[in-house]
């Protein structure tokens, strides 16, 4: 798996393709909590459930089912000021989604352990992509606070911070060039101190 680091900056940085009125730091962190939390299944093996088991570590807690169903909760919570089924609403739901299910296909993206379990409960069938470029974290902290956990950082700086960042800069630049300028308006305004002038040729005798 990429670094909890990794999947929270990720979580993140989808809240900014957000609605404008749900943009802002409450959804960033929100998403960002979300998009780590699957994690939290390594528990698993405190318990005796193996790696490979539907409940185990890259099974069900990183499947795309459940990613549809944690949204729903947060887009409920998230949005429940605004009008059901209306375009920013559903903007939000799907942006939720996407950060929600990240976490799986980030992990599809890693060199070692087994695959990830998208389709679970429906499917036990573990998923890889072809290609897999970024280093898998340890499961221990301890490991994690090495020069290992560094070379990893390093590798997902390259393969995940950057190219994210980048698209979330340009994507921000390109709102304030479509949104940030008004247009001149051809017709200049009158002044408001600007006297009326007489439409006649003067008074008559």
């Amino acid at each position: 798996m990429p670094s909890a680091l990794t999947h929270a900056f990720v979580g993140g940085a989808i809240s900014t393709f957000a609605p404008r009125r749900f943009r802002g730091v409450k959804l960033g962190v929100v998403l960002a909590v979300a998009a780590a939390l699957p994690d939290l299944d390594v528990l698993a093996f405190r318990v005796g459930i193996p790696y490979a088991h539907p409940l185990g570590h890259r099974g069900l807690s990183h499947s795309l089912p459940f990613a549809f169903l944690f949204a729903i909760v947060l887009w409920t919570w998230l949005g429940r000021d605004a009008v059901r089924l209306s375009r920013a609403s559903e903007g939000l739901f799907l942006v939720i989604f996407v950060a929600c299910a990240s976490h799986g296909f980030l992990d599809a993206f890693t060199d070692a352990g087994l695959g990830v379990g998208f389709f679970i409960p429906f499917s036990d069938v573990r998923y890889f992509f072809p290609w897999r470029p970024i280093l898998t974290s340890p499961l221990s902290i301890g490991r994690f606070f090495s020069e290992d956990g560094a070379l990893i950082l390093r590798n997902e700086a390259v393969w995940v911070w950057i190219p994210v960042g980048l698209v979330v800069v340009l994507t921000v630049l390109a709102r304030h060039m479509v949104h940030g300028s008004t247009p001149l308006h051809p017709m200049r305004a009158a002044q408001p101190n600007e006297q009326a002038k007489p439409s006649g040729s003067g008074p008559r005798g």
